[in-house]
C-alpha cells in the first residue's frame, strides 16, 4: 500500500512537517516523546536527500507515526519488506525452556532463513556469480609441507544461477561419495582395526 505522494521517505518527512507544522528537529522530539527512536540528524538527512544508510525499523516506524500513515507505507517507501508480527509470539509453548544448545540452533536457522529471504545470495557480484566456487575436498594428496595440505584436482566445484543450469545433475544412481574421502566412522574403524575384525 502506497499513499499518493508517499512513494519515498523524503516525501513522508515533508508530509510530517506539513502535518504538524513543525521543524524537523521538533518532529524528532515529538517522535521520541511517543516512544520512537529517531534522531533529528536522520530525519534531516532523509529530508535533504543525503541519507546514505539503510533506515532501520525504528526509523521507519517513527516516520510513519509522524506522517500519520500505516507502518507499511514507510517500509514500502523505503523499498523494504513489511515485517510481520514478532516471531517470538508465534513460537510454541515450551520454546523458552529449550537448552542453550537448542536455542543456538534455532537462532542460527532463523539467521540463515533471514539471509536467504533478504536476497544476500542474489547480491553476489557478477564475477562471483559467473565463477565457480572451489570447495576443498576432504582428502589431501601428495606430501605436504609442515602444517600444509595439498589438494587433488578432484576439488568440488559449486555453480550458481545460470551457470548451474549448464551442468545438470547426473541421475541419482550415478552419484557416489568421493572415493578418496573416508567418513569419520571409517577412519576410526580403520585406526582401531574394528573393520577387519568384523569381516
Amino acid at each position: 500500500m502506497v499513499v499518493n505522494g508517499t512513494d519515498n521517505l523524503k516525501s513522508l518527512v515533508e508530509m510530517a512537517v506539513a502535518r504538524h507544522d513543525k521543524s524537523v528537529r521538533q518532529l524528532a522530539y515529538l517522535a521520541q516523546e511517543a516512544g520512537h527512536k529517531v534522531t533529528y540528524t536522520t530525519l534531516n538527512h532523509i529530508r535533504g536527500g543525503t541519507y546514505k544508510s539503510t533506515p532501520g525499523e525504528p526509523t521507519l516506524r517513527a516516520i510513519a507515526y509522524l506522517a500519520g500513515v500505516e507502518d507499511s507505507v514507510a517500509f514500502t517507501a523505503a523499498g523494504q519488506p513489511v515485517p510481520g508480527p514478532p516471531l517470538a509470539d508465534e513460537l510454541p509453548p515450551g520454546a523458552d525452556n529449550l537448552s542453550p544448545k537448542s536455542r543456538k540452533a534455532v537462532v542460527e536457522m532463523v539467521r540463515v532463513l533471514v539471509d536467504l529471504e533478504a536476497g544476500n545470495n542474489a547480491e553476489r557480484t557478477p564475477e562471483s556469480n559467473n565463477s565457480p566456487t572451489q570447495l576443498r575436498a576432504g582428502a589431501s594428496t601428495g606430501d605436504a609441507g609442515s602444517g600444509q595440505k595439498t589438494w587433488s584436482d578432484n576439488s568440488i566445484i559449486e555453480f550458481h544461477g545460470a551457470e548451474a543450469e549448464k551442468y545438470p545433475a547426473p541421475p541419482i544412481e550415478q552419484l557416489a561419495a568421493h572415493p578418496k574421502v573416508k567418513t569419520r566412522r571409517e577412519q576410526l574403524d580403520e585406526h582401531t582395526g574394528e573393520r577387519d575384525s568384523t569381516n
